[in-house]
C-alpha cells in the first residue's frame, strides 16, 4: 500500500514541477460572448487551423491559454447567432481581452438541442465523471425514458438484468452506490420493484455520476455517486407543460411563475403505470388470476417549489409521494401448477425545504433540512412445484393433484426506514481558490420484522445453493442511530495548467461508535485547451444499515452486540483519466482505475453439521435401500451476523469515444464506449469473481436527424457474461426432521416420493442439484441486444407533438438471466435456461403546451 502511495505522490511531483516551465512561449486570449448585455452560454471559440477551441460557460465568459505566439484567425458562433471571424495576434506572455458581441438571427428549421455527454471544465479535477443529458433519457432507445438504464449504457456501468434499473458500478454491488436527489439521499430510488427509477427526464435539470474517486463532500459509500437535481419550473408562463404517454405509463409535468408577483416557479409531475387498466383485465378473463387481483402498479407526485431570489435569499421546497403496489392471487383456471398470493406495497416519501444564500458572486451557502420514508408492507404465501423436477412434465395438470410435490413458502414483512437530516453546504471562491465545506447530521431510525416459513424440504435445497446469499431466518429489530459527518476541500490553480484539489472528510457513525478520517485528493493538468489528464486517490469507508440491505440482497442482523465490534467497511481509489477534444463535436476518453476493498461485510460462519450418504453396490439408487444411512460430518453453516470477513479488488480500463451536435448542419450524436473490467472477492482464503463481474463490455449509441421532424437512434450492447455457479451432479436430499436441545438434527433422513401416475409403485428417493464446494466456477452465455427508436416531430392544435415507436431486443436474442436445474428420469441433469427481455415493441407520444 506504502509503495502505491509514494508512486501516486511522485506523479503528481513530476507534473506540478514540469508545469512550472512549459509552453514558456505562449499567451492567451480571455473574454465574453453577449447579446447586447445578455451572455451567450455554450458558444463556440475556434482558432481556425489549430486545435486550440473553447466553449463559453454560462455567464459567456471563455479563456484560451497556452497559445503558441503568432497570427491567428478566431471563429466566434452560437446556435441562433451569426458567426464572426475576427484576427488576432498573441504575443509571449501576454493575454489579450477579446470581447465579441453576436447578433441573433431566425433559424427555419427546427431547433437542434446539444445532445450526449456535457464538456467538463477542465480546472474541475473529478474523474470518472459523466454528466449526462437529461435529454438522452427521452431519446435513448431501449431506455423506457428512464435515467437510470440510460446511464447504463456508458463505460463502467452494468446493469444486473434487463428487468432491473440497478446500477453495477466498477466491480461494486449497488448498495455501495450514494444517491442523491437536490441534495437529500434516498434509499430506494426504484419504481415498480427496480424495474424503472424514481427520477423523470422531463423534470430533472442535471445528472451526475461519479463512478470511482469521488470528493469528500460525499460519503458513506465505498463505489460511486449519482447526484440529481430537479429543475426549476418555467418562469416565462403562468401554465405550460408536457404530457407523454406509452402503452405502458404516462407522466404529466406541469410548471410556471408564481402567481400573486411572487418572484420564482413552480413545477409538479406526476408518472402512473396502467398495467392493472390494460392488461389486468384480459389476464382475469383469462381466469389465470383470481378476480381480486391487482397487478403491480406504482404512481408518484412529484414537486419543486422555489421563492425568491430576493437580496441573494432562494427557498426551494422539494416534495415525493410514491406509492408501489401489488395484489396477486393464483386462479383456478390456470395452467402451471404453482400457485401464488401476494399483498405488497411500497411508499417512498421525500419533503425537504433549502435555504440558498449568495450575497455576492464570491460566497454561496445552502441549509437543507429534509425528511425521507421508505416504508413497506408484504404477505407472501405460494406453493410451488419442487425444484427437482422438470416442470414440462406437470404443464395442463389439475393443481389439485400435485400436492405430493409441492412445497410450501410463505414470507411476512414490515419495514420502515425513516430520515431525518440537516446539511450546511457553503463555497468560497478567493482569488483561484474554489473552497468547499460542510457539515451534517442524520437522524435515522429502521424498524424491520420478517417471518419466514419454508418447507424442510426447501430448506434443503437452498442451503445447498451457493448463489443463494440470503439466510432465511426471522429477523426483528428497532433500530435507532446517528450519522455525523464534517468535509473540507478546497480546488486551487498552481499555474494555468495544473490544478489541485486536496480534500478531508469526517464521518462518525452511532452505530459502530466509531469516527472514520477520509483523506482524498486530485489533480487536472492541461496539456493544452483540448487535453486534459486528471488523477485521483482516495479513502472512502461504508457504515452498516438495514436500509442498504435491499441492494444487498442478503439479510444482516445489526443489533448492537453484532455492530459493537464491526468496522465500516473501506476502499481506496486510485483513478488516472486522459481526455482529449479532436474536434469542435468529437470526443475521447480513457480512463485506467483500481479499487482496494477491505472489511467487507460477510455472514458469520458457525461449525455446524453436514450430512452424507453413499450409494450401496448393487442396489437401485432409486429406491432408498440403494444409499447409506445419513451420517453426519463437521461443517460450516452461514448465519445472519455480519463480520468483517472479506476483501476484494476491482481494476480495468475504459474508452469513451463521444460525438456531440452542436449545429444545426451536424445530423449524428451519440457515443461509443469499451470497458475491460476485472472484479474479484477474497472469503476465507478462497478467491472468487464477483458476483457482477463481466470481462468486456461494449456500448454503441447512435442518433440520426433525418429531419426537422425525422429521428432514428440505436444502441448496440455486448456484454461477455456475469459469473454464475455450474452443479457438478445430483445427490440424494437429505431433510432434517427432528432437532435435540441443542439444536442438532436428531433423525436425518433421506427424501421420498411416489412417482406421479403411478401410485402402486414403491417411494422413490428424491434428488436434488449438487453444486458441491463450487461457487461462481463458471459464466453465463454473452449478453448482445440491439434496440431501435424513430421520432416523429409534428405540430397541429397549435401544440408540438413528437410520436415515437420504440423497439427493444430487434433480433429477439434469448439472453439468459439464469437457469432451472432438474433431475430426469434416468437420474441426469437436465436444464432449461431462463431468458430476459424479447422483441418489445412500444407506441407513444408527447405533447408541450
Amino acid at each position: 500500500m506504502f509503495e502505491k502511495i509514494l508512486s501516486f505522490m511522485k506523479t503528481i511531483l513530476i507534473i506540478i514541477l514540469s508545469s512550472i516551465t512549459i509552453y514558456s512561449q505562449s499567451g492567451s486570449i480571455k473574454g465574453r460572448v453577449t447579446e447586447d448585455s445578455f451572455p451567450i452560454p455554450f458558444a463556440n471559440i475556434v482558432i481556425l487551423n489549430t486545435n486550440f477551441g473553447e466553449a463559453t460557460d454560462e455567464d459567456g465568459f471563455y479563456e484560451l491559454n497556452n497559445i503558441p505566439t503568432g497570427n491567428y484567425s478566431i471563429r466566434f458562433s452560437a446556435i441562433g447567432f451569426e458567426t464572426k471571424i475576427l484576427p488576432v495576434q498573441v504575443d509571449q506572455n501576454v493575454t489579450v481581452e477579446l470581447d465579441v458581441k453576436l447578433k441573433s438571427i431566425a433559424i427555419e428549421v427546427a431547433t437542434v438541442e446539444v445532445t450526449g455527454i456535457r464538456q467538463q471544465e477542465q480546472r474541475d479535477t473529478r474523474t470518472s465523471l459523466i454528466d449526462l443529458n437529461p435529454r438522452d433519457a427521452k431519446v435513448l432507445p431501449g431506455a423506457v425514458e428512464d435515467v437510470f438504464r440510460t446511464l447504463q449504457t456508458l463505460p463502467g456501468v452494468l446493469a444486473p438484468n434487463d428487468f432491473s434499473s440497478q446500477l453495477i458500478v466498477r466491480g461494486s454491488g449497488p448498495d455501495q452506490n450514494l444517491i442523491v436527489l437536490d441534495d437529500v439521499e434516498v434509499f430506494n430510488p426504484y419504481r415498480l420493484y427496480g424495474v424503472i427509477s424514481m427520477f423523470n427526464p422531463d423534470a430533472v435539470e442535471q445528472v451526475n455520476l461519479i463512478s470511482g474517486g469521488f470528493p469528500s463532500m460525499y460519503g458513506d459509500r465505498l463505489s460511486a455517486v449519482l447526484d440529481v437535481t430537479n429543475r426549476e419550473g418555467s418562469t416565462k408562463k403562468t401554465l405550460t407543460g408536457n404530457l407523454n404517454a406509452s402503452i405502458v405509463d404516462a407522466n404529466l409535468v406541469l410548471e410556471g411563475k408564481n402567481p400573486f408577483d411572487l418572484r420564482g416557479s413552480w413545477l409538479i409531475n406526476s408518472r402512473r403505470t396502467y398495467y392493472d387498466l390494460i392488461i389486468e383485465p384480459f389476464v382475469k378473463n383469462a381466469g389465470l388470476v383470481d378476480e381480486n387481483t391487482s397487478f403491480p402498479n406504482f404512481y408518484d407526485i412529484q414537486g419543486k417549489f422555489v421563492v425568491g431570489p430576493y437580496k441573494g435569499h432562494k427557498f426551494l421546497f422539494t416534495g415525493i409521494i410514491s406509492r408501489d403496489g401489488v395484489d396477486v392471487v393464483s386462479g383456478e383456471e390456470r395452467n402451471t401448477p404453482d400457485s401464488i398470493g401476494v399483498y405488497n406495497f411500497i411508499n417512498n416519501n421525500v419533503a425537504s425545504l433549502a435555504w440558498h444564500y449568495a450575497p455576492s458572486k464570491k460566497f454561496f451557502n445552502k441549509l437543507i433540512a429534509s425528511w425521507y420514508i421508505n416504508e413497506g408492507l408484504t404477505d407472501f404465501d405460494s406453493r410451488v412445484l419442487d425444484p427437482s423436477l422438470n416442470r414440462d412434465n406437470f404443464e395442463e395438470i389439475i393443481p389439485d393433484t400435485l400436492a405430493p410435490y409441492l412445497l410450501s413458502f410463505s414470507f411476512n414483512a414490515k419495514f420502515k426506514y425513516r430520515k431525518y437530516s440537516i446539511d450546511d453546504k457553503l463555497t468560497y471562491l478567493w482569488k483561484d481558490h474554489i473552497f468547499e465545506a460542510g457539515a451534517g447530521v442524520d437522524f435515522l431510525q429502521s424498524v424491520t420484522d420478517f417471518e419466514f416459513n419454508l418447507d424442510p424440504q426447501l430448506k434443503s435445497i437452498i442451503s445447498g445453493n451457493p448463489q443463494f446469499n440470503a439466510v432465511l431466518s426471522d429477523l426483528k429489530d428497532v433500530l435507532n442511530y446517528r450519522r455525523y459527518r464534517v468535509y473540507l476541500q478546497n480546488n486551487f490553480k498552481v499555474n494555468s495548467l495544473l490544478f489541485i484539489q486536496p480534500s478531508l472528510r469526517f464521518d462518525y457513525y452511532d452505530i459502530l461508535e466509531k469516527a472514520y478520517f477520509a483523506p482524498r485528493i486530485s489533480l487536472s493538468y492541461a496539456f493544452d485547451q483540448l487535453t486534459t489528464l486528471r488523477l485521483v486517490w482516495g479513502l472512502y469507508y461504508q457504515s452498516p444499515g438495514y436500509e442498504k440491505l435491499r441492494d444487498r440482497e442478503a439479510l444482516l442482523d445489526l443489533r448492537k452486540e453484532y455492530t459493537r465490534g464491526l468496522n465500516a467497511e473501506r476502499a481506496i481509489h486510485y483513478v488516472a483519466g486522459i481526455e482529449r477534444w479532436l474536434s469542435n463535436e468529437w470526443s475521447i476518453k480513457l480512463e485506467g482505475y483500481y479499487k482496494d476493498f477491505d472489511d467487507l461485510y460477510i455472514q458469520k460462519r458457525v461449525t455446524g453439521t453436514r450430512f452424507f450418504t453413499e450409494p450401496v453396490p448393487g442396489k437401485d439408487p432409486r429406491l432408498i435401500e440403494g444409499w447409506t444411512r445419513p451420517v453426519g460430518v463437521v461443517s460450516d453453516s452461514a448465519t445472519q451476523v455480519p463480520i468483517n470477513g472479506s476483501f476484494g479488488e476491482a481494476y480495468g480500463f475504459e474508452l469513451l469515444l463521444s460525438k456531440k451536435n452542436r449545429s444545426d448542419d451536424s445530423k449524428i450524436s451519440g457515443w461509443i464506449s469499451y470497458s475491460l473490467a476485472y472484479a474479484n472477492r477474497y472469503e476465507n482464503g478462497v478467491k472468487y469473481p464477483f458476483r457482477f463481474d463481466q470481462r468486456h463490455t461494449i456500448n454503441i449509441v447512435l442518433n440520426y436527424q433525418v429531419s426537422s421532424w425525422f429521428e432514428v437512434g440505436l444502441r448496440w450492447q455486448y456484454g461477455s457474461g456475469f459469473a454464475i455457479s455450474e452443479p457438478i451432479g445430483i445427490k440424494p436430499r437429505i431433510i432434517n426432521v427432528d432437532t435435540n436441545l441443542d439444536g442438532v438434527p436428531d433423525s436425518p433422513t433421506i427424501a421420498t416420493r411416489r412417482v406421479f401416475g403411478n401410485p402402486n409403485a414403491d417411494p422413490q428417493v428424491v434428488y436434488d442439484v449438487d453444486f458441491g464446494e463450487n461457487k461462481l466456477n463458471s459464466r453465463k452465455p454473452a449478453y448482445h441486444r440491439l434496440d431501435l427508436r424513430a421520432n416523429f416531430a409534428a405540430r397541429f392544435w397549435n401544440l408540438d407533438w413528437i410520436f415515437y415507436l420504440d423497439v427493444i431486443n430487434v433480433y429477439n436474442r434469448k439472453n439468459v438471466i439464469g437457469y432451472d436445474y432438474y433431475i430426469t428420469e434416468d437420474l441426469t441433469l437436465g436444464r432449461e435456461a431462463n431468458n430476459m427481455f424479447p422483441i418489445l415493441p412500444t407506441l407513444g407520444f408527447s405533447v408541450k403546451f
